[in-house]
């Protein structure tokens, strides 16, 4: 049976300092919602062709106790410029995703909570947790190895307009003869 308790709710601030270190273990619940921009992530920017003001993600979140245990509840949205694999110019990487933490007391509780559980993620608590750091993680697990525009929104399927590509082994064909 699951039981929510009635927690103090404690108003979070949405800045990498009020992020960095929560102690989710306190017996509260955290709210809060508000813009992260893409320079408070150290390495969520390396990814990004350039700081573009427009790149940076909402985040609104929640907590609450289960079963004497917290869960976390973050809802994310945004946007960052990343390098398309094809032709190298800018694309712009949407992101948005909901995800459902439960925080446990040990790694071991967490490497046994079940996989097929696609709602929620265990997480091991601790009294000086990084959100900031996780919710970065969530971010970088989304960019796609090799983001690419779309065939059609591609620069290098227009400015190639159906020639075919040089063989670089025609040279040796001539020699051959």
């Amino acid at each position: 049976m699951s039981s929510h308790s009635a927690n103090p709710i404690v108003q979070l601030a949405i800045t990498p300092k009020s992020l960095g270190k929560i102690d989710i273990l306190a017996p509260v619940s955290y709210v809060g919602e508000g813009f992260l921009n893409l320079a408070d992530f150290g390495r969520l920017r390396n990814e990004a062709v350039h700081l573009d003001p427009l790149d940076g993600f909402y985040c609104e979140l929640r907590s609450h106790h289960r079963d004497g245990m917290p869960v976390l509840e973050i809802n994310l949205k945004g946007q960052l410029t990343l390098s398309c694999q094809r032709c190298l110019q800018p694309l712009v990487f949407e992101f948005g995703q909901k995800k459902h933490f439960v925080f446990v007391k040990t790694e071991e509780e967490a490497d046994d909570f079940p996989m097929d559980n696609d709602a929620e993620e265990a997480m091991v608590a601790s009294h000086s947790f990084d959100l900031l750091e996780a919710i970065e993680d969530e971010i970088l697990l989304a960019i796609p190895n090799a983001p690419k525009h779309s065939i059609e929104d591609c620069q290098i399927s227009q400015e190639g307009g159906g020639t075919e590509p040089q063989n670089p082994f025609k040279v040796l064909k001539s020699l051959k003869k």
